[in-house]
């Protein structure tokens, strides 16, 4: 598959690194194959309920994958799952999840648990994210973005981790190239407007790959990958309308299609393992420069969040 042959050293320019994401992408974006089945396979998805997530959900059900939803809506999980097994005749189920509060994601994997049955997960997609459009923060007090995007998760997959849930299974984080904007991920960075909340994504996103890397390193039992799905119009930094809606819908790419690499690496064999596959550019090697290569920051955000995290249940 050309997707997988293709090996890519991006620059660190942000202009040339946001322009390989967004030129000829979608002629360049992939197609995931059908093949192998994931029949007998169970799978979770964190905002499964809608955009990419929904598409990934119905693309793992469409290969014969048993899918759990995880998403913060009971109407919107439920109305996906049914909608997806009258279309594939897979078995969806959905727990609910609010990852702007960490007791939260504790108790979904509690429902977890009481999901599989003693059965192991054997992918798990990282998918929920968010764009802040105001400065907010989470329950426990950490800035949103920082609090869903990156810390939520690497809680999620920790508790699984001590559960038994993910014994060696495979786990697909979703970032956004927009990363390389960003030197820095914490939970108390502070900002004001827009283009604030921009920053906090990208520095989000930027956590996503630094926990991949540092859960991939402490876990090599884990075939962890890494995914940019693409500039994807799915309205994740808010509705746009007018001519902007009209440069928007040129530049970027549907939800199906976005969906594509996330599936990939959800489900093709002989992928690297922690490596990072992206849309328009294939697998990415990153060069020293890159704020991604960093493993003393990776490891030194692993160690944060689990600080951040002790002492629940």
């Amino acid at each position: 598959m050309e997707f997988i042959r293709r090996t890519t050293t991006p620059s660190t320019i942000l202009p040339l690194r946001l322009a390989r994401s967004i030129w000829r992408q979608s002629r360049l974006t992939p197609t995931c194959p059908e093949a192998p089945r994931l029949d007998g396979k169970l799978a979770v998805v964190t905002g499964g309920n809608a955009g990419i997530g929904r598409e990934i959900c119905r693309g793992l059900a469409r290969r014969g994958a048993e899918v759990i939803v995880a998403a913060r809506t009971r109407a919107t999980a439920q109305t996906t799952c049914l909608s997806i097994e009258r279309e594939t005749g897979a078995t969806l189920h959905q727990v609910l999840v609010d990852l702007a509060d960490l007791e939260s994601v504790t108790a979904a994997v509690d429902a977890l648990q009481a999901v599989t049955r003693g059965r192991a997960i054997d992918i798990v997609v990282n998918n929920a994210g968010i764009w802040p459009r105001q400065y907010a923060t989470s329950a426990q007090g950490h800035e949103i973005a920082f609090a869903v995007n990156t810390l939520a998760h690497h809680v999620l997959i920790r508790r699984m981790l001590a559960r038994g849930l993910v014994a060696a299974g495979r786990v697909v984080v979703l970032t956004g190239d927009i990363y390389v904007r960003a030197r820095e991920c914490t939970p108390e960075f502070k900002y004001e407007g827009a283009g604030g909340g921009a920053m906090a994504y990208s520095r989000s996103k930027l956590g996503n790959m630094w926990f991949a890397a540092e859960l991939q390193r402490r876990h090599p039992e884990l075939e962890v990958h890494v995914a940019h799905p693409g500039v994807v119009a799915s309205n994740l930094g808010g509705e746009v309308t007018g001519f902007a809606r009209t440069i928007r819908d040129m530049m970027m790419i549907g939800v199906e299609a976005g969906a594509q690499t996330p599936l990939i690496c959800a489900t093709q064999p002989n992928l690297a393992r922690g490596g990072y596959y992206h849309n328009t550019m294939g697998h990415v090697v990153l060069p020293e420069s890159d704020p991604a290569a960093d493993m003393q920051k990776a490891a030194a955000l692993w160690e944060r969040m689990e600080a951040l995290s002790a002492g629940l249940g």
